[in-house]
């Protein structure tokens, strides 16, 4: 007993403060090489925590430290404990995430955060270039008034929050509440030198339990994120697996169908319901093709989205992820119907896009040329008619490209005929097809085929009144420049 007494009497000599300061050290390169890996503020906030208080330790050691890096400092001591405080509060609210669960009060709080951290700073300027005991005095005097009153206030809304990590910040922050007033009370009631630096020692305990508690909470906030991230990815698979078996549960008993019914009417309408066989399975490959690009789709839609949030850019993850959600009803909407006004088509295109723009930084340039003569709601068309070539040109075009456009523009040509140009500036078909020959897979494009097969379903009746064409531009020097696809419609 009595040679514990001795250590917690001397922590500097027996080695307490060494170890209390090794233990933090620890946890702060920890955290701080966590946040480069997940990109998580609240990690680097906690890492800059924690070094302040190893700075704060070594003030009861034999003060080398501070001769050797602090001589500059008019009065480093007091300057030190506020740039802890202002850190703390940064790092509390970056933990609960109130910047999101309420914009408004993290506002407010970090405003007078900053403002009292502006305050500090002015204080140690203007003592150090025209001293002032007073002045240093007055600005600790104030920060002992305002510190705790903005804590109080930054505590409400944490407090009431549902979030369970909260109980890791306001337990840690308690016991260093306590544990500090053990040093206080000894210095008020004139106790002892040697009962004030046993106090300090129980201080330094209080400090390292209330960061191994936030460490906890940190640990807790990234098993929640992975949670969350394998459920997400859990329903993506599932729904991919659902989506996959109703296609084939419809493909086979479509076919049971036609090969049962086959069998009981007579020849022509036999014909006739082959006829109608082929038009749905042609229906059947685009829901197919669909059911193929949806989740590849999406899946590379999210990452992009969760780069967003990884790199705490939320407004451009919102974003996205509205847009995202709006893309995805109009797909599903545009599976149920047979055909689609041409202002909602470009519509979509726009949504898609914007998407698949993410992975290029948003760096093409997309822009729709309307013939302000024509009514795009009164034309109808297949519904993601002009997706396939959208496609086309954003995954085989424009990766290799300097200069990323794509245009889409409408003509009026008669009275019955509509004309749909879409051009782009990148590498034109031939090298695309030179550099697709060379890959090791080859996956073959069915996405124009089909395109072809529901323009003749559609326009049908018209009897060959529409025209798909594709044209390769040439710069001056006789270089590829890009694509152009011509779709000329009847008005139906």
């Amino acid at each position: 007993m009595e040679e514990l007494l001795n250590i917690l009497k001397n922590p500097f000599q027996s080695g307490l403060l060494t170890f209390f300061a090794g233990v933090l050290s620890i946890l702060a390169v920890y955290h701080f090489l966590l946040y480069f890996q997940q990109k998580i503020r609240a990690y680097l906030f906690y890492s800059l925590y924690l070094f302040l208080i190893c700075l704060s330790i070594f003030r009861f050691g034999s003060g080398k430290f501070e001769h050797i890096f602090l001589t500059y400092f008019v009065d480093y001591q007091r300057f030190l404990t506020e740039i802890t405080v202002v850190v703390y509060l940064l790092f509390a609210y970056s933990f609960m995430e109130m910047r999101q669960k309420n914009k408004k009060w993290n506002t407010g709080v970090m405003t007078a955060n900053f403002l009292f951290l502006i305050f500090a700073v002015v204080i140690q300027v203007t003592s150090f270039f025209y001293g002032g005991k007073q002045l240093r005095i007055f600005g600790y005097n104030f920060f002992l008034i305002y510190m705790p009153l903005l804590a109080l206030i930054a505590y409400f809304p944490i407090i009431k929050s549902k979030n369970p990590l909260k109980y890791y910040l306001i337990v840690g922050s308690l016991v260093l509440f306590l544990a500090w007033l053990a040093p206080v009370l000894v210095y008020q009631f004139h106790l002892g030198k040697e009962n004030f630096r046993i106090a300090s020692s129980f201080f330094l305990l209080g400090g390292i339990i209330e960061n191994l508690l936030f460490s906890l909470g940190l640990g807790h906030k990234q098993k929640l994120l992975l949670r969350e991230n394998k459920e997400s990815r859990e329903q993506l698979i599932r729904q991919f697996d659902e989506n996959e078996r109703l296609r084939n549960s419809i493909q086979k008993r479509l076919e049971a169908n036609v090969e049962t019914l086959s069998k009981q009417i007579e020849t022509d309408k036999i014909e006739k319901l082959r006829a109608k066989y082929d038009k749905e399975l042609a229906e059947l490959k685009i829901t197919s093709l669909r059911s193929q690009m949806n989740p590849h789709f999406v899946f590379n839609s999210l990452n992009s989205i969760k780069l967003y949030i990884i790199n705490n850019e939320k407004e451009n993850a919102v974003y996205y992820l509205n847009k995202f959600s709006k893309l995805i009803r109009r797909i599903l909407d545009a599976t149920r119907e047979k055909e689609i006004s041409l202002g909602d088509e470009l519509d979509t295109m726009q949504l898609y896009v914007t998407i698949e723009n993410i992975r290029f930084r948003n760096e093409i340039s997309f822009n729709i040329v309307k013939d302000p003569e024509l009514y795009l709601d009164r034309i109808k068309l297949p519904s993601l008619i002009l997706q396939p070539f959208l496609e086309n040109a954003i995954w085989h075009g424009l990766p290799l490209a300097d200069k990323k456009q794509i245009s889409i523009k409408i003509e009026n040509l008669s009275t019955n005929q509509v004309a749909i140009i879409i051009a782009d500036s990148g590498i034109g078909r031939q090298r695309s097809s030179e550099i697709k020959q060379q890959k090791l897979h080859k996956k073959r494009s069915l996405g124009i085929k089909i395109t072809r097969e529901r323009l003749k379903i559609f326009y049908g009746e018209y009897k060959g009144n529409y025209s798909l064409t594709f044209e390769d531009l040439l710069s001056p020097e006789g270089d590829a420049a890009g694509t152009v696809v011509r779709l000329v419609l009847p008005l139906k």
